[in-house]
């Protein structure tokens, strides 16, 4: 009764502008049929649904009342994402290629354990209209987008750490010349719900805005001897501003004492890219005045970041090398923010991100008040015939990680204090037409008080074994054995896993993970999931017990911290 009553309230629509795009929505379903003879209609969309039924009390994870959360047998995350595409295939006087409108329902009445206080709610969150033209793109509605790598500005979708944060209002996409990309962009950020508690459907742009401009030119396109010669140059610049009506802030140290905030605030990025023969180059500058917040103790000071990497590649062999210097790169839509919502900017993270459980058990976090990050790494692959490679072939790879803080004295220098390391050396291989096994080492450093905010210097030694087996092409098989090694923290962990693959469609999987310990702050406990998952067309479904220990969930150097739980997992992805 509680689901169906939970559904019933999110077909209804918070306010009139929401109502206004479902109906064009409606009209785009029912008339794209009638479109020109030769046209493309496609109607898309997908439901994810995800459940937690805990074994456990799950009030002592949560804020709300006890009261409140004695009443809910089950917790869960829902996505319905319905859209509307009509290609034009013939040519026309505008330039006119297309339409596309589309729209999402989320409902998070009682969401999963790690998502913010904020998260929860329900209701119609992304609705846009777009039209392509040969000359570019016009989009009014909720907005995603990027300028360069992200620095000033990333406007994306993350539902496993709980992100989206479009923008309300409009985007348009220019083309105009060969080699010239524009794009303009502006409207209210979402976080979360406030689109809905502004009183107009996240259309009232008086307390806070962001507006975006963005530029690149294609060099190469005007370059006859460049594009003889394979090489690619590409320049751009990007300015992005945003709007927070005056509030008053007053010192927690003197209680007399006002901030003097300032109620636009700019950011500006400018890069090169460069590409030729297996070579590839970036180097990207952005700057952002200052910015009193929360995140940065209301420090005046501007943000910086330095951002370069060298790569080249070829058949069999790809060498890396990256360094980024950021400082106090904190962009919110609100300062008074904290947690992981109402970014406008994102910083990527030099750091290895790994999938093996316990080579992924301390994550590092961008940390956005500053460092110096280096990263590299080499991939080489013996060729098949040869001694190392085999029949098959042989790739090792060695990937290296290294973060530090800012000097006080002179912020473009490394301080001593290491905040991450990372050097890990992976081999795969594929000893025949049944066998593949895969192996890592890897020494780690987590300094553990800057990433989560308490704790020691983690040092770890992590070991892993892979092994795979087709029994024939029905019938697969994949086993790891993990071993972490360390005397702070919670000491020691093992963990093993199995999974059983049939006929491409079901698969069978166990894991089991155990804190040895021989650790100040080690539990001995035992944590596991087991459980099936089901895949046929375009339908998938996971059945699973699970209780895992309490951690980060990391996507991108952005982490959510996740509380530990127990109970039936149940997954259902469609997409049609």
């Amino acid at each position: 009764m509680v689901l169906k009553k939970n559904f019933t309230s999110l077909l209804r629509m918070q306010n009139k502008q929401s109502v206004l795009f479902l109906i064009i929505f409606l009209c785009a379903s029912i008339i794209s049929p009638l479109a020109w003879a030769g046209d493309t209609v496609y109607v898309v969309g997908s439901l994810q649904h995800e459940s937690l039924f805990p074994t456990r009390s799950v009030d002592q994870d949560r804020t709300e009342p006890k009261k409140e959360w004695a009443k809910i047998d089950h917790l869960s995350n829902t996505y319905l994402d319905l859209g509307v595409r009509w290609d034009r295939n013939s040519e026309n006087k505008i330039g006119f290629r297309g339409m596309e409108a589309a729209l999402r329902g989320e409902l998070m009445e009682w969401p999963l354990l790690g998502f913010e206080a904020g998260f929860k709610g329900y209701g119609l969150s992304h609705l846009h209209i777009s039209t392509q033209f040969d000359w570019g793109k016009i989009t009014i509605g909720d907005v995603y987008g990027q300028f360069g790598s992200g620095l000033i500005l990333r406007l994306y979708e993350e539902r496993s750490l709980g992100i989206d944060n479009a923008l309300r209002g409009a985007k348009i996409e220019l083309t105009p010349y060969t080699g010239i990309r524009m794009e303009l962009l502006g409207g209210k950020q979402r976080r979360y719900w406030n689109c809905y508690t502004d009183g107009a459907g996240g259309w009232n742009y008086t307390q806070d805005a962001a507006l975006g401009a963005n530029l690149e030119l294609q060099v190469s396109d005007w370059s006859e001897v460049m594009r003889n010669a394979g090489a690619n140059l590409l320049i751009g610049g990007s300015y992005v501003s945003k709007y927070e009506a005056f509030d008053t802030i007053m010192s927690p140290d003197n209680p007399t004492l006002m901030y003097n905030v300032p109620e636009w605030v700019g950011a500006g990025d400018v890069r090169a890219k460069f590409q030729m023969k297996g070579w590839n180059a970036l180097v990207e500058y952005a700057y952002k005045a200052n910015d009193p917040c929360s995140d940065n103790n209301m420090s005046y000071k501007p943000g910086q970041t330095l951002l370069a990497s060298l790569s080249y590649s070829q058949k069999g062999m790809s060498v890396i090398a990256q360094v980024k210097r950021s400082e106090n790169m904190f962009f919110r839509s609100d300062r008074q923010l904290r947690g992981i919502a109402g970014y406008l900017n994102h910083l990527p993270a030099f750091a290895n991100q790994h999938t093996y459980a316990l080579a992924a058990l301390h994550p590092y976090a961008t940390q956005m008040a500053g460092e110096w990050a280096f990263q590299g790494e080499i991939r080489y692959t013996w060729k098949r015939g040869t001694k190392m490679g085999g029949k098959y072939g042989t790739t090792l790879k060695l990937n290296a990680s290294h973060v530090r803080g800012l000097q006080e004295t002179n912020t473009w220098l490394a301080s001593k204090e290491t905040y991450y390391t990372d050097v890990n050396l992976e081999l795969n291989k594929k000893i025949n037409k049944k066998w593949y096994i895969g192996a890592m080492l890897m020494y780690q450093t987590y300094n553990k008080a800057v990433v989560e905010g308490h704790g020691d210097l983690i040092r770890s030694g992590i070991g892993v074994v892979e092994a795979k087996y087709a029994v024939n092409k029905n019938i697969q098989m994949r086993a790891e054995l993990q071993y972490l090694f360390t005397k702070q923290d919670e000491g020691q962990w093992i963990f093993a896993l199995y999974e059983l693959s049939l006929w491409k469609q079901l698969m069978i999987s166990g894991q089991w993970m155990y804190n040895i310990g021989y650790a100040p702050e080690a539990n001995n406990e035992h944590y596991y999931t087991a459980g099936a998952t089901y895949a046929k067309g375009a339908h998938r479904v996971m059945l699973s017990y699970t209780k895992t220990r309490a951690g980060y969930n990391c996507s991108g150097g952005v982490c959510r911290y996740v509380p530990k739980q127990e109970g039936v997992n149940i997954t259902y992805n469609f997409t049609w």
